[in-house]
């Protein structure tokens, strides 16, 4: 434990370092000064922290960061002081009473030496290697180390491996088994998750990564979008001086590549940081669909499946953060993304009688070519205040992302005996979105007593999405013809309002948040071939309250509520049909109304030596809920169509364990039962679920030998009941290496994803008049060899970060 003591502390005083400021008023001559400086080397050390405190009362006066010669220069007032001096992985030191009579001049504090602390700088380098989480009263932080790097590409790819987390095989992400999830990239609402999210998450390298933080009961600080809670990935910004970076190189099969810069320049004022991501990806995959259509006569239909997917992205994220002042910084960054693909569709229907007697045979090809640029502006400006914690932020950012695909469909009929001689249908569909959105931000942080806090914000979301969708029909002239039955004009603008304030003491043992927090919706949708215009404005309140109590210094309990909503999203709201199959139609629906959530939540954590222990009990409450629904004409073509439900209740117990077993082993893993309760009308058929279900995550690593490791990991789905049929289980096995080159510079890594092969998507539904049974899977079995090369990065330490919430403890992943 004292491993984490020490880091915990050194987490903790880092808010001084963005504190530090001279005080320079004009009726101030005296103050202190000094250098400081190694005591074995005796070299200057720049950026070391000194902060002066009142004697009688130890409240925080004044701070300072030391210059390029080691000197530091604070002014102050008359007084009695104590001095702290503080750097990374080193000891500090204490200077008591120093006195400032009035009309002194500055005091001349001589060389201060300082020495490290060899073990806090092993230590910190140690932790650096393994992915650690932190607990906070709110949230759950999983700093990625180089341990999760090594046997993860991607964001899409790490997030597999996060406790609470699902990822299906097509990409989407749950959260406790429930896909009502937000996912912000640096606490905003991205460009890089923004039409295409799956697709672009899969851009953002492992290495960009500096930490994934899970809420599963979000206080009123975030947004209130996302039943089941958020996830926020958060990029690195190096702060460390001078040049460092790293370099990532990849293969695999099937058919895989990148390349990842990553750089960072420290100089004195200004912090340069720039990353690119080259990534190319083909997929193929393959299903079959069976399904029974009761009718005079009865007949069976089966399809088969086959895709592949070729996409090619280059992602460009570059900024400067410059220091005004020690107590101000502002941040510029600008992203590019540009994503290319090629995808082919080929479906091939056989119609049966019951007796088993083929009826017809056909097929359905579909060629896309899509390109998809993707720009995002930010611009973050921080001020600390002289008095600790007391902090404004405040951010505006821009981004704006389009999609341009266009189709070739050949429609071919193989065996059809009232039409031996069918010519083929061809068609071509185009599709054109953008999508634009801003969002302006500013947050305020107050402290009162001891540990008391005011926090208040608003937040302005302007976001605009423009679809174009045509359809045309070539004829036996071959010339082409608009098919107004598929081809629309759908736009989707929304605007949302936000205010919010909250309070948080903590007492001894005893530390809560209570919050408030108010969100204006205005969103509107038109569809122009119909001239549908639907708006819808409302405003809600969501409150929020998170409390812990500190049973011991290894015991904690939690207690929290929040109130979330789940707006409609723009596919969901979207009345038009898509075309990539005829015979399996989607559709939005305008009426859908949002999704209200009350959660609760209590859990208990508990620490020892070497293991950690994290159990959760919770229970939602949600009213209006999507469900999409199934019905299939009587042409035997299935229209799905999202439709709102009365209610659902969801239980659960989610259970985290890691232990450090050996110095050659480590386990964690985590299990999340649940139970959900789901009732509605649609259509005038009464539906109601009532589904037990589970999913867990075990994963070992085990140390062969210095530098060299390996890793384990098993993931589990279990089967998943709907108003209509079921999800069926499923689960895989990761296996990966990794070892260390180069002098520890540098590191290879040997990945196998989904080792035999067992991931599927499979489902089975049950209509009025049908029953359905679908399969369909990617080649899942993906073997990747991946070098990375570190540049002024021998051992990472653990990332800087500005603490506002007060870390309850830390166990290693």
């Amino acid at each position: 434990m004292r491993f984490y003591t020490l880091l915990l502390a050194f987490t903790l005083s880092f808010p001084f370092l963005s504190i530090a400021k001279d005080i320079t008023p004009s009726d101030v001559d005296g103050g202190i000064k000094g250098k400081v400086v190694d005591k074995a080397s005796n070299t200057a050390l720049e950026y070391a922290t000194v902060m002066v405190y009142n004697l009688q009362d130890s409240s925080f006066v004044a701070g300072g960061i030391s210059g390029k010669s080691g000197e530091f220069d604070i002014k102050l007032k008359p007084g009695n002081y104590y001095v702290i001096v503080q750097f990374i992985a080193y000891k500090s030191i204490t200077l008591n009473n120093i006195i400032l009579e009035k009309g002194s001049k500055s005091k001349d504090l001589g060389e201060l030496s300082v020495t490290p602390d060899s073990e806090l700088l092993d230590e910190i380098e140690v932790v650096a290697e393994r992915t650690t989480v932190e607990m906070s009263l709110d949230k759950r932080i999983i700093n990625i180390g180089k341990d999760m790097t090594s046997k993860a590409g991607n964001a899409i790819e790490v997030l597999e491996n996060i406790p609470s987390v699902t990822v299906d095989i097509e990409g989407n992400v749950s959260l406790r088994g429930d896909d009502g999830v937000r996912i912000l990239i640096d606490g905003k609402v991205s460009g890089l998750a923004g039409i295409s999210s799956r697709d672009a998450l899969r851009s953002i390298s492992s290495d960009m990564i500096e930490r994934i933080e899970i809420v599963t009961n979000p206080s009123v600080r975030y947004d209130a979008e996302g039943t089941s809670g958020i996830i926020n990935i958060v990029l690195k910004k190096d702060r460390r001086k001078g040049f460092n970076g790293s370099i990532d190189v990849s293969a695999g099969y099937p058919l895989q590549g990148g390349l990842g810069i990553n750089t960072n320049y420290r100089l004195k004022k200004v912090n340069l940081f720039a990353n690119y991501n080259l990534n190319y990806r083909e997929n193929i995959g393959s299903g079959t669909s069976y399904r029974e259509y009761y009718r005079e006569p009865t007949f069976i239909t089966e399809q088969e499946n086959e895709r592949n997917r070729r996409g090619l992205s280059n992602t460009f994220r570059t900024g400067a953060e410059y220091f005004i002042n020690p107590n101000n910084s502002l941040t510029f960054s600008i992203m590019y993304r540009f994503a290319d693909q090629n995808n082919t569709s080929t479906i091939t229907y056989n119609d049966y009688q019951p007796a088993g007697t083929l009826m017809s045979k056909s097929s359905r090809i579909e060629e896309q070519k899509e390109k998809e640029p993707n720009l995002q502006y930010a611009l973050d400006y921080r001020k600390q205040f002289k008095k600790k914690d007391q902090l404004l932020t405040a951010s505006i950012q821009y981004f704006n992302n389009s999609e341009d695909a266009a189709s070739d469909i050949t429609e071919h009929i193989i065996f059809m005996p009232e039409l031996p001689y069918a010519a083929d249908i061809l068609q071509k569909t185009a599709n054109q979105e953008k999508e634009s959105n801003l969002q302006m931000q500013a947050d305020y942080f107050h402290p009162f007593w001891k540990k008391a806090k005011l926090e208040t914000g608003i937040k302005l979301q302007i976001r605009e999405i423009a679809n174009n969708y045509q359809v045309e029909d070539q004829d036996e002239s071959g010339n082409l013809t608009i098919n107004p039955e598929f081809t629309n004009h759908f736009d989707y603008n929304e605007k949302i309002y936000a205010a919010y304030a909250q309070f948080g003491n903590d007492a001894g043992r005893f530390s809560y948040q209570l919050g408030l927090r108010t969100e204006y919706s205005d969103i509107r949708t038109i569809l122009y071939e119909t001239n549908e215009d639907n708006r819808n404005q409302y405003p809600d309140l969501f409150p929020s309250a998170h409390f812990t109590y500190k049973m011991t210094e290894k015991d904690n309990i939690q207690i929290s509520y929040s109130r979330r909503i789940r707006r409609p999203g723009f596919w969901q709201l979207n009345p038009f049909r898509t075309y990539s199959d005829n015979r399996n139609i989607w559709s939005g629906n305008p009426g859908l109304r949002p999704v209200y959530t009350n959660s609760f939540e209590t859990g208990y954590l508990r620490f020892w030596k070497n293991a950690s222990f994290n159990a959760n009990a919770y229970y939602r409450h949600s009213i209006d809920v999507f469900q999409r629904i199934e019905r299939v004409t009587e042409e035997g073509i299935s229209i799905s169509r999202p439709e709102n439900f009365a209610s659902s209740d969801a239980y659960g117990l989610e259970f985290i364990g890691m232990a450090t077993v050996s110095k050659w082993f480590n386990i964690n893993g985590n299990v999340n039962l649940f139970r959900s309760l789901t009732e509605g009308d649609a259509y005038g058929i009464n539906y109601k679920t009532d589904n037990y279900s589970w999913t867990s995550r075990v994963s070992g690593k085990f140390t062969i030998a210095k530098g060299f490791d390996s890793q384990l990991a098993f993931n589990y789905q279990g089967k998943m009941d709907t108003p209509q049929g079921s999800r069926l289980p499923s689960w895989t096995l990761d296996l990966g290496f990794g070892k260390d080159v180069l002098k520890g510079q540098g590191t290879i890594t040997l990945n196998v994803r989904d080792l035999f092969n067992t991931r599927s998507h499979s489902f089975e539904t049950f209509g009025e008049n049908f029953y359905s049974m679908n399969d369909f899977r990617w080649s899942s079995t993906t073997v990747t060899l991946n070098f990375n090369y570190r540049i002024n990065q021998q051992k990472k330490r653990t990332p800087e970060r500005r603490n506002m919430e007060g870390d309850e403890g830390m166990m290693e992943f």
